[in-house]
């Protein structure tokens, strides 16, 4: 008997192993830009899915954007990093306050300002991992 995968759990898989092949290979700066790139994509797909009338609480990419921003806010060396450590600390804090009211008032548009916000980082942090 022939067992058929639906196309959308093979393009998923493709997309994990190739998201594996990447954190395999980069530097710690190229690591941080990924949980970006992960952290729009969350963004990106909890607004949609918010659009279509699903709620923002408990949907699983509010909290895999949710879980990115606390791995940004705990990888970050206060020692080390200077006056800039502190910002970023604030604006992961600021981030996951804001993530969780747009959660529970269902704001899409307080998750599309918070992934503005987040794209002008990871752009400048895809500027450091290359």
């Amino acid at each position: 008997m022939l067992v058929r995968t639906h196309p959308a759990f093979a393009n998923q898989h493709y997309r994990d192993m190739e998201l594996q092949s990447r954190v395999a290979s980069a530097s710690p700066h190229g690591l941080v830009s990924l949980l970006y790139e992960e952290l729009l994509r969350a963004l990106d797909l909890l607004t949609a899915t918010a659009k279509r009338g699903s709620a923002i609480s408990g949907n699983p990419h509010h909290v895999k954007a949710l879980s990115i921003i606390i791995a940004l806010d705990s990888s970050i060396d206060l020692a080390n990093g200077g006056d800039l450590a502190g910002v970023l600390q604030r604006i992961y804090r600021s981030a996951v306050h804001r993530l969780n009211e747009a959660a529970r008032t269902n704001d899409v548009a307080g998750i599309t300002e918070l992934r503005d916000a987040m794209s002008e980082i990871a752009y400048a942090w895809a500027a450091l991992a290359n």
